[in-house]
């Protein structure tokens, strides 16, 4: 059996067979298992790679690399909330056997959703993490990976050793001409020793699946939304193929939700950084109606973003465009966040639908045991 068919049928044994990933619901894609009496509840998106592409890409030609560094940040950010929301082990909870185990799996499980192939070394002692990629998801394009690969690896790792010092890099890139992604993840005072030049994040934060974040996240009954994940992939909308899923060639992959509000939160702190992150999302929102190829916008919208795991969406008003995703992702960001990279994606969309240039400029939320998110031009 070939290298990739053992990874897809582990993935599917130990991910989909035990509805660790639950695609079959409207508005909704969850990750939910219960291991060792703790149960993990976490409320996931599918995100378009190209999107993460172009946002590295137009954050970079604009800031340089204070651009890098709040990318880096943003992943790492997000990486970390993920091992904690995910009860991850860490060193100080298990013994170095449990925990080699525990990294086997994890990379297996990554290889399996992230990359074509992966292998790694670790050095409990050191504190040290080498992991090669080939076909990883966003650098192997544009050569960057600051959200998934650098900061997102660092922060996984940064919290399965319970040290906040480690930070990751990037050594090589397919997307930079090399044969793999070579990553190395270590306490800066190692890394220092390999390269002067790393990025560093600190403010790093647990956060646990309690009762408020199971509630808002709760899988509810649909009304408008009837096509889940798994109904459009046995349509033929979407494709899955040896671990990867698709839409007409463009590569997906899943991820927490607190992305969406961390790559805002971070790249907020640059002057102008808003801006430039609403018109890279409208770029991509546009590219995707190109891809589409129809001008339906009131079909496609509710239809993929509903089955991406964006809540119940769909077109309240065709003639002023409103928008309205009921059971959006909640995080404890929700209420300090402007909704940029949504409201850009749906823009650019909506704009190349029409021919004519339409932004949704206002948004509202509306918080109960749900969050309800309305955008309005």
């Amino acid at each position: 059996m070939a290298v990739k068919d053992r990874v897809v049928t582990w993935y599917i044994q130990n991910i989909i067979i035990p509805r660790r990933e639950i695609i079959d619901k409207p508005g909704f894609i969850i990750t939910a298992f219960t291991e060792h009496k703790k149960t993990t509840y976490l409320r996931d998106i599918f995100l378009p790679e190209q999107l993460f592409e172009i946002i590295e890409k137009r954050i970079i030609e604009c800031f340089g690399e204070r651009g890098k560094q709040v990318l880096y940040s943003a992943g790492k950010k997000n990486g970390y909330i993920y091992s904690s929301l995910s009860n991850f082990p860490t060193i100080q909870r298990c013994t170095k056997k449990e925990f080699s185990d525990f990294t086997y799996l994890l990379v297996r499980f990554v290889e399996g959703t992230y990359a074509k192939e992966a292998k790694y070394e670790i050095n409990i002692d050191e504190k040290m993490f080498n992991i090669y990629f080939k076909d990883y998801i966003i650098c192997r394009h544009n050569g960057l990976g600051y959200i998934m690969t650098d900061g997102g690896i660092a922060g996984i790792w940064a919290y399965a050793m319970q040290d906040k010092t480690v930070e990751g890099i990037q050594i090589e890139c397919q997307g930079r001409g090399n044969q793999q992604c070579y990553i190395i993840c270590a306490p800066e005072v190692f890394l220092l020793k390999k390269t002067p030049h790393i990025f560093h994040e600190l403010d790093l934060s647990d956060q646990k699946s309690d009762s408020l974040y199971k509630t808002m996240n709760e899988i509810r009954k649909t009304i408008y939304s009837k096509n889940s994940l798994k109904d459009l992939l046995n349509a033929g909308f979407f494709e899955f193929k040896q671990g990867i899923l698709s839409y007409k060639k463009n590569r997906f992959f899943f991820c927490d939700s607190h992305i969406l509000y961390l790559l805002e939160q971070e790249i907020a702190k640059l002057d102008g950084g808003e801006q430039v992150l609403f018109n890279a999302c409208f770029e991509y929102g546009k590219l995707l109606q190109e891809t589409y190829g129809y001008k339906d916008y009131q079909k496609f919208i509710p239809d993929f973003f509903s089955a991406l795991g964006f809540g119940e969406v769909r077109v309240l008003d065709p003639t002023k465009p409103s928008i309205a995703s009921v059971y959006y992702p909640w995080t404890i960001f929700s209420e300090t966040s402007k909704y940029i990279i949504f409201r850009g994606i749906v823009s650019g969309f909506v704009s190349s639908s029409l021919g004519k240039q339409i932004e949704f400029k206002t948004y509202n939320i509306v918080v109960k045991n749900y969050l309800t998110l309305t955008i309005t031009v």
